[in-house]
C-alpha cells in the first residue's frame, strides 16, 4: 500500500504530528509519498514525487491539518479517484477522520476496515453574456461563493433555472453551496445544515436588503444561473472554497451545476454525520 502524506505546516504543532503519523504508518509497513515541497524536512521517512504523481501513484491520501487542508487535498484526490483521511490538527475538523490522539487507528487502514463516503462537489463556470465563452471553469468541495467587491455596497442578485427566475434580491452576496458545505460558511450565513450523504444544492443569502432571508434547496440535477449588478466602482467576486476566485461583472454569467466527480472521505471510527455534528458544533459551543 502506498500512502501520500499531505502535512500543513502553517498550522501550529502539525510538523510534530506529521513525524508521529510517519512512524505509525512505517510500523504498518506502509510505503510513505510526500511532495518534493517537503523533502528538506521529512526526507528520512518518506520517498518523494511531484504534486501530480503523487496523488496519481497512492492509494491513499492523508490530509494533516484542519478542515481547509483536507478540503484542498480532497479536491485534488478527486481528480485521480483517491480517497482522503483526514488528520485533525486544527480547531474544528469537522471534516477529519481522526483525530491527533487517534493514530493507533491508522491500522485499519491495513486491514482494510473503513468505510468511503463520497460526496457531491459543484462545477462553477464564468460565461460571456455576450459571446458565450467560458472564462473561467472550476470545481468545489464547500461552495461557490458571490459576493460584493471591496466597497459595503450590496449587489443585486439574480438566480434561475431551467429559464424561470428562483431568486431576486439585493445583498452582499449569495452563498451556493453542496451538502458538505452546509455546515461552513452557508451555516454561518443561516443556511440549513444537511446531510452529506443528500444530493443538493443550497443557495443562502449573505445579508439580503430583504425581508425573506431563506436559504433554497435544489435537486443536484438543476442548473443555476446567477447574474450578478453593482455600480461601476464596486465588481463582484466568485470564490470557489475561499481559495480561488475571479471578478465579475454586468456582462458575466455564473453557472453552477453538480459536478461529474466527487470527493472521498475515508471514517476510521463508527460515528456518524449526526453524532459528528453534535460534537463538533453544537457541544462545543453550550
Amino acid at each position: 500500500m502506498i500512502v501520500s502524506v499531505f502535512p500543513n505546516l502553517l498550522n501550529n504543532g502539525v510538523e510534530e504530528l506529521a513525524v508521529s503519523v510517519f512512524k505509525e504508518l512505517k510500523k504498518l509497513n506502509i510505503d510513505i509519498l510526500i511532495s518534493d515541497s517537503f523533502k528538506p524536512k521529512f526526507r528520512e521517512y518518506a520517498s518523494y514525487d511531484n504534486d501530480i504523481a503523487v496523488y496519481s501513484k497512492c492509494d491513499i491520501a492523508i490530509a494533516i491539518g484542519g478542515d481547509g487542508t483536507t478540503l484542498n487535498v480532497a479536491k485534488n484526490a478527486a481528480l485521480h479517484n483517491k480517497p482522503v483521511l483526514g488528520i485533525n490538527a486544527g480547531r474544528l475538523g469537522f471534516m477529519s477522520g481522526l483525530e491527533k490522539n487517534e493514530l493507533h487507528l491508522l491500522k485499519q487502514l491495513v486491514k482494510g476496515k473503513y468505510k468511503i463516503e463520497e460526496r457531491m462537489m459543484l462545477n462553477a463556470e464564468v460565461l460571456d453574456c455576450e459571446n458565450g465563452n467560458t472564462l473561467y471553469k472550476g470545481d468545489c468541495l464547500n461552495d461557490a461563493v458571490i459576493s460584493r467587491g471591496n466597497f459595503a455596497r450590496l449587489i443585486d442578485i439574480n438566480i434561475s433555472s431551467a429559464g424561470r427566475e428562483v431568486m431576486n434580491l439585493r445583498a452582499d452576496g449569495v452563498i451556493i453551496s453542496t451538502p458538505t458545505g452546509s455546515t461552513a460558511y452557508s451555516l454561518a450565513a443561516g443556511g440549513p445544515v444537511v446531510s452529506p450523504d443528500a444530493d443538493c444544492i443550497i443557495a443562502t443569502p449573505i445579508c439580503p436588503h430583504s425581508l425573506m432571508d431563506r436559504s433554497i434547496i435544489f435537486s443536484s440535477d438543476k442548473q443555476l444561473i446567477v447574474k450578478i449588478s453593482s455600480d461601476i466602482n464596486n465588481k463582484s467576486v466568485l470564490t470557489l472554497d475561499g481559495q480561488s476566485g475571479i471578478d465579475l461583472d454586468e456582462n458575466n454569467i455564473v453557472r453552477l451545476s453538480a459536478s461529474g466527480i466527487k470527493a472521498r472521505l475515508i471514517k476510521l471510527k463508527p460515528e456518524n454525520f449526526y453524532e459528528i455534528l453534535n460534537r463538533k458544533l453544537i457541544e462545543r459551543r453550550a
